[in-house]
Parts: C-alpha cells; structure tokens; sequence
C-alpha cells in the first residue's frame, strides 16, 4: 500500500451560484490533488498535512477530508486558530478568478517554531511527499529551509518528492521570489507536475520545451507539462511525448483541473502504471472535473460519525 503525504492548505471556498449566490466547500489546491489522488488509488494512505484551527469550519473541514478518503493523522490544531477563505468567480468559459482570504489561517504556521518536530520524521517517511507552489507561499523563509531539509530525509530514506509549482501571484512579492523558491524545490523532485502559463509567468519559459529543459538541468527524472485545452507534455530524461486534451468537453468551472490531473497520475504512477497511460488517466479525469463547478468532484466515501 503506497503512503503519500500532501503538504498544503485547506479553505473555505465559496463558488459563485449566480451574482448574489454561494455554494460552501472546502478545498485548495494540494487538498484537491490528495482527494483526486486517493480517489483513484483507493487503496493508498494519503495524509494530508496542515494546521487547522478549532472554529466550526476547521472541524466541518476535516470532516470532508475523510469523505473524500483523505487521512489527517499528520494535520494538527492550532487553538484559536482559524480556516483560511477564498472565492471563485467564473467566466462564461469556465475560467475562473480567486478572491482570497487568507492572511491569519491557521497553515501558515506550517513548519514553524511551534510545529511538533515529529511531524517532519513522519513526513519523511512515507513513499511520496507532495507540495506546491502555493504551499511555499505561505511559509516563511525559515519555514522553507526546515521544509526541504524534511525533503531531503525523505529522498534519503528511499522516498520521492513530487512538486506542481503552482504560481498565485498574489503570494508572492515578486516572480522572482517565486522562482528562487521553488528552484530550491525543484533541485529535490522526482516528479514535476508544473502548468505552462505558470512556468511562463514565473520563469519565462516560452514553450513546454522550454520548460522540460529547464527541469532537466535541475536533475527532475520525471516530469509532466500541463497545457490547459492542448493536454500535457510528458517527458523523462531523454524522451518527450503529447498527450492530446479530450475533444469537446463542455467545460462549467476549470478550478482544480490540474490538481485532478495531479492527483490521478500521481496515483497511477505509485500502482505501477506507465507514464504515457497515467498522463492519459490524468488527462481524463481532469476532463471530467472541469464539466462540473467547484473544486471538488462529489465525495466517494460517505464522511464518518
């Protein structure tokens, strides 16, 4: 049974119903790849790992992880401690813009002084460990540092890291910041799981091409490149292939698209299947969540009592 590890934050998310109207949810980006990815490798452990806080919503929230198969033994609370927040508001071709209402959560304590030191050996002990860019962002700069030095022991213990380094603007102080953190993730991945307009937008790369060669120097082994409607790109250390998009998906809401693509290559990659056909795998589910609004498909499992 693989044991995967998901570092990140879970929100409070309200998704527009109409202007005046809102659906409650709870999501974030490497929550959503934990729930995409134990829905496809239902026999995996996967740990989600945060900081919550005590508030109705923390508790409502770690409710939904169990329906969505997702465990929380490595989350813990933080007393007074709150749920960060964000809002979706999508355009008439299902793209979306975030709102975000983040800066007192409860995560962003993440790796810091008062994060049980313990939690860092467990991480380091699971087969996968899996962060974003986004989880690099609400860290602070220590955090970081304690952070990959958890990423380095779970490399050296036989482990492997997978990162998306998904890029919010909004986080970071510059794109350059960006780019220098997540570098540093990106020297200890095993699998790279980025989005061409990110990888635009924060390092420059002007095609996926230019995005595999970069992640080549870095010493990334594995690596798949998200393209939106045109599919992805996988490649390894020698060879690159396309992977087409599935043709004429009637799209409501693309939020969390990539995050199920994550998610189910992800799983299929640990149950041993190959690359091209987890890419495949991937590539539909991600079809399929985008016919749908909100983050989260419905849950698989009924939550717990």
């Amino acid at each position: 049974m693989p044991t995967v590890a998901l570092i990140g934050e879970c929100m409070i998310e309200l998704s527009h119903l109409t202007p005046d109207r809102l659906a409650l949810g709870y999501a974030g980006d490497v929550f959503n790849t934990a729930a995409y990815l134990a829905r496809t490798a239902p026999t995996a452990d996967v740990q989600f790992v945060t900081l919550i806080g005590d508030d109705l919503y923390s508790t409502q929230m770690r409710e939904s992880w169990t329906a969505h198969g997702v465990n929380s033994d490595l989350t813990r609370t933080v007393p007074g401690g709150q749920a960060g927040l964000y809002l979706i508001r999508t355009d008439e071709a299902g793209e979306r813009t975030f709102h975000y209402y983040r800066s007192q959560s409860a995560a962003r304590a993440l790796f810091g002084p008062t994060h049980p030191p313990e939690i860092d050996d467990a991480i380091a002990a699971h087969d996968l460990v899996y962060l974003s860019g986004i989880t690099l962002s609400i860290l602070t700069t220590d955090a970081r540092a304690r952070l990959l030095n958890v990423l380095d022991e779970t490399r050296r213990r036989g482990g492997m890291v997978a990162f998306d380094g998904n890029y919010r603007p909004a986080g970071w102080p510059s794109s350059k910041a960006a780019a220098e953190a997540m570098s540093a993730v990106l020297t200890r991945t095993d699998i790279a799981l980025p989005t061409h307009t990110d990888d635009q937008a924060v390092f420059g790369d002007r095609t996926p091409t230019d995005t595999i060669r970069r992640l080549r120097k870095a010493g990334v082994p594995e690596i798949a490149v998200k393209q939106g409607a045109q599919g992805c790109v996988i490649a390894d250390t020698r060879t690159q292939i396309p992977i087409p998009a599935v043709p004429h998906v009637q799209v409501r809401d693309t939020t969390a698209a990539g995050d199920a693509f994550n998610g189910a290559y992800l799983a299929s990659r640990l149950t041993g299947t190959p690359q091209k056909q987890a890419a495949e795998t991937a590539t539909t589910l991600a079809a399929e969540v985008i016919t749908h609004r909100g983050a989260l498909l419905p849950p698989p499992h009924p939550a717990r009592t």
